[in-house]
């Protein structure tokens, strides 16, 4: 099967991947959004769908509430005698491993270590233990560029020793060493990390025939004359059909880290990735296409679909599914930034429409509408009778850009991005929307893209939203 990276335009940060017999299994950092750990599954390794989460809740009370750029970041998949783990950290409360016998779940949490600033773990069920990798976030400790190997408990889930560092990158002149995954492969031991940085990094691959070193080093992947920056943090797969392959993220801005496939050529001992180290726009897997997709649309008709996510933990009166249709409860919320009923969605093109057919009553006080949330924000709104127009920051008040009246009660917006910009329009069921403003540049958010969604805040009353309507354009 031929295919072009890359393999889906979607932020999904800090990818890990394996195989389990014809199956593949990838899970991504989620930080504050829930549920959390995307839980997606292949046949061919390019095309994807979301089977379910780990996290159903991020496990601190804090989450309760939007808390940006925190939450779970960079985790490993992994899969050892009839049990699924996803190892993740979040660097303020600590390691957790998530345990399921089906990676489609349920998922169970464990808190395997409460510590500050430990990131990107990883562990490695080998013959002779359970070992773990990570890193360490310099804005919770001051230190990071360092990777420390632990001994973990035979289950995995409690940290045994005070651990051994196992690389320094200042001692290689690499910054920002992180992301660590800890293979052994024919008696050797591996470590894939990243350096660089996201934007400009590349990948190292580190081998020994000790666990804790000494190491050699090679850069394995880097952007060299191809678009594709920052080509690092990722996981290596074996196809089981004679196939190696590493899932990387590239860096695109506003609409996040969207993953990349690239062959792996381990015939010289190193696993170069792409082609002799740079990364393909195409390759051939050698393996039939099993078609797959996330859902585009949603009518709401049994649950909310996979694709959406809180930004904080959820609470059950949010919402009510009306099968079809799904009503938002308001919540209330000083700013939409700090509204965790905000609800929204991994984009899944480049340009797309997304309309939204919604009922709201036209003496409810509650704030309805769709937004585009980043560290900028911009969303549509409708309340008491009028539509508004507002944009705001993470560091500053909302501002409203324009706002007038409205007549009939069953309406469409429309959110469109196109090319890193959105624009909004407004209008009712059956007729073309007119534009309310825009195009505004999209902005990333906490480790984040830039993410579309739905939203019912105020102190009391509710919107029905009756479908999402995803019409991409290539």
């Amino acid at each position: 099967m031929r295919y072009q990276n890359p393999i889906l335009y979607m932020d999904l940060s800090d990818p890990d991947v394996i195989r389990v017999g014809e199956d593949f299994y990838m899970t991504a950092s989620s930080f504050t959004y829930v549920p959390g750990l995307p839980v997606l599954h292949s046949r061919d390794l390019v095309h994807w769908e979301i089977v379910g989460y780990a996290a159903d809740r991020l496990p601190a009370a804090r989450y309760d509430r939007p808390a940006h750029g925190c939450g779970i970041w960079a985790p490993s998949f992994r899969y050892h005698q009839g049990l699924f783990y996803i190892y993740a950290c979040m660097p303020d409360e600590g390691l957790y491993a998530w345990t399921a016998k089906d990676p489609a779940g349920p998922w169970q949490c464990h808190l395997v270590k409460a510590v500050t600033g430990w990131i990107d773990p990883c562990p490695l069920f080998d013959e002779d233990g359970v070992w773990l990798i990570h890193g360490f976030a310099a804005s919770r400790v001051g230190i990071n560029n360092i990777l420390y190997i632990h001994r973990l408990s035979d289950d995995g889930m409690s940290v045994l020793d005070k651990g051994r560092r196992v690389y320094d990158g200042a001692e290689h002149g690499d910054v920002t060493v992180e992301g660590p995954k800890l293979y052994r492969r024919d008696g050797i031991y591996w470590i894939l990390c990243p350096a660089g940085g996201v934007r400009t990094g590349y990948q190292l691959a580190l081998r020994s025939n000790s666990l804790f070193g000494p190491f050699e080093r090679r850069i394995v992947l880097e952007q060299g004359p191809s678009p594709v920056n920052g080509p690092h943090q990722g996981g290596w797969v074996d196809d089981g059909h004679g196939g190696d392959w590493f899932i990387h993220f590239q860096d695109v801005g506003p609409y996040g880290r969207i993953p990349h496939l690239q062959p792996v050529d381990w015939s010289d001992g190193w696993p170069v990735m792409g082609n002799q180290g740079i990364p393909v726009a195409e390759w051939d897997t050698g393996l039939p296409a099993v078609p797959v997709s996330v859902p585009l649309s949603d009518f709401f008709e049994t649950a909310i679909g996979p694709a959406w996510q809180w930004q904080a933990n959820p609470d059950p009166s949010w919402f009510t599914l009306l099968r079809p249709g799904l009503r938002l409860h308001a919540v209330p919320a000083d700013r939409l930034y700090e509204a965790g009923s905000f609800l929204s969605r991994l984009m899944t093109s480049r340009n797309f429409d997304m309309d939204v057919r919604l009922t709201v009553p036209r003496s409810d006080t509650a704030v309805t509408g769709i937004g585009l949330m980043g560290n900028n924000y911009f969303y549509a709104a409708l309340r008491n009778g009028a539509v508004r127009l507002v944009s705001g920051s993470a560091e500053e008040a909302e501002k409203e850009l324009l706002s007038f009246p409205y007549k009939k009660a069953e309406l469409l917006l429309r959110l469109r991005v196109r090319n890193g910009f959105v624009s909004f329009f407004f209008g009712t069921f059956g007729c073309d929307p007119e534009p309310l403003g825009g195009p505004f540049p999209m902005v990333p958010g906490g480790w984040t893209g830039a993410r579309p969604g739905i939203f019912c805040t105020g102190n009391n009353g509710y919107a029905d939203f009756h479908s999402v309507l995803i019409t991409e354009y290539r």
